[in-house]
């Protein structure tokens, strides 16, 4: 799952900006999340670490940039994107390693062409190569795109975003040391979730894609935690 901030104390245009977010995530079929801010004290009150930022230049008492730059001492990972109708000021986006700018009034060719380049940058960054050994050979999979992992009679089942299926000999502890701990967890002892394509969590199961999943009681606790973590305190 993405998570998204947008800090803008215009109510108009944050909304605006957020309906092409919206737009764009669901048209590519990604899980998301969209966090509002209406300045940046606000923010930076915030707990959440968001996977890619939107943050007007212009606002009250603690403008963008000194909020970016506030934002950077914390957190470098996140992508940020400057909106701004002031283009003049944004070169000093680069100070604080903006990814780009758009000049307001954002359009949805805007908002694609900044997440376009936004994803590719979070793919890059983030998508661990897990090379497994197949019967037709070594495969390389790109963690990211690993929804879970699930062991069946002493075999790792690899289920994959884009509906391929791998299965390999192995064990789940193993993986469980090759994975990211930030995104991937235990739901109970036969399967191994990238939180990044859980959709919904209930009671006793979460939901990746059409996939219900059970959750036993004894991995529930670090679930939640973790899971609660991955997106701030928004649960």
């Amino acid at each position: 799952m993405i998570l998204v901030a947008v800090v803008d104390d215009d109510p108009k245009d944050a909304s605006s900006l957020i309906s092409h977010i919206e737009n764009y995530f669901s048209s590519n079929q990604i899980p998301f999340l969209i966090h509002p801010f209406r300045d940046g004290l606000d923010f930076i009150r915030s707990t959440e670490n968001h996977d890619i930022v939107f943050m007007d230049i212009r606002m009250g008492s603690l403008d963008g940039l000194d909020t970016a730059r506030f934002m950077r001492k914390i957190n470098k990972d996140s992508i940020l994107i400057f909106v701004t109708n002031m283009g003049q000021f944004a070169i000093k986006g680069y100070e604080v390693d903006a990814l780009d700018f758009i000049i307001k009034p954002a359009t949805m060719a805007n908002i694609t062409y900044v997440l376009d380049k936004a994803m590719r940058r979070l793919h890059d960054n983030s998508n661990t190569i897990l090379p497994i050994r197949t019967s037709e050979g070594t495969v390389s999979l790109p963690a990211n795109d690993i929804l879970y992992v699930e062991v069946l009679d002493h075999n790792l089942i690899y289920h994959m975003s884009d509906g391929r299926i791998y299965t390999v000999r192995g064990r789940l502890s193993d993986i469980a040391k090759k994975l990211d701990e930030r995104n991937f967890v235990m739901c109970n002892r036969s399967f191994i979730v990238n939180l990044r394509h859980v959709s919904s969590i209930a009671s006793d199961t979460l939901t990746i894609g059409s996939t219900l999943i059970s959750i036993s009681k004894s991995h529930r606790k670090d679930l939640m935690q973790r899971f609660s973590s991955f997106l701030g305190d928004s649960l």
